[in-house]
């Protein structure tokens, strides 16, 4: 991937970085247009903004569902309305890659079950899956009190599956690490991002291998 990591559908998160006054300056972003010179990105406005000399030198930081991409660019310019930054930057050319798992996510679709010890429940259909985690989208906006305590993860593998996970469902203790709304092509439903907890080595090691028979 290369400049069109832009409009992966994975991004939780994109940073603009740039210098001003001698200082650094972070500002969490949402692309709003882009063509084949240059990326359109917003930011609400605040009190104390000082807008940067045209042609700033800059970085962006794309957070991912995998990891972070980054990438040097130059900010041409920005312009500040009442409610909004538009920082107006050069399309980046190539981007640097850290992975932030230890196993790359797979797309796949299996049932998922949350649930809280208040009774609250989660059902959705998994989006992609790791050994580290699970993510899917979901409609019901899930308020802040789930979003902070963990729960059980119940995973429904395939019925022609055949691992040692009791009624072939792996359950484990989980928590959200994010979520990003707006995603292109999902309209109202919210991307969450999942990490197991303290999953058995037996638990990981079926895991794993039911992850590499989906090559």
């Amino acid at each position: 991937m290369q400049q069109n990591i832009l409009q992966d559908s994975n991004i939780t998160k994109i940073y603009l970085i740039y210098i001003i006054n001698g200082s650094k300056k972070r500002e969490n972003v949402k692309l709003r247009f882009m063509d084949n010179r240059e990326c359109y990105f917003a930011a609400p406005v605040s009190s104390n903004f000082n807008k940067p000399k045209k042609k700033t030198p800059a970085e962006l930081h794309v957070f991912t569902t995998d990891g972070v991409y980054k990438t040097n660019v130059s900010l041409i310019d920005s312009n500040v309305s009442m409610r909004e930054v538009m920082y107006e930057v050069s399309l980046p050319k190539s981007w640097n890659f850290i992975q932030l798992r230890n196993s790359t996510r797979k797309q796949v679709e299996l049932p998922v079950n949350i649930k809280f010890n208040d009774g609250f429940e989660i059902n959705a259909t998994s989006y992609d899956l790791s050994l580290s985690g699970v993510s899917f989208f979901y409609k019901p906006p899930i308020t802040s009190i789930y979003k902070k305590i963990t729960g059980i993860l119940t995973l429904k593998l395939p019925d022609d599956t055949l691992f040692n996970f009791p009624h072939g469902a792996m359950t484990v203790e989980t928590k959200l690490v994010r979520e990003k709304e707006d995603v292109e092509g999902h309209f109202g439903e919210t991307f969450y991002i999942y990490r197991f907890m303290n999953v058995s080595y037996d638990d990981e090691d079926i895991l794993k291998t039911f992850l590499i028979r989906l090559n």
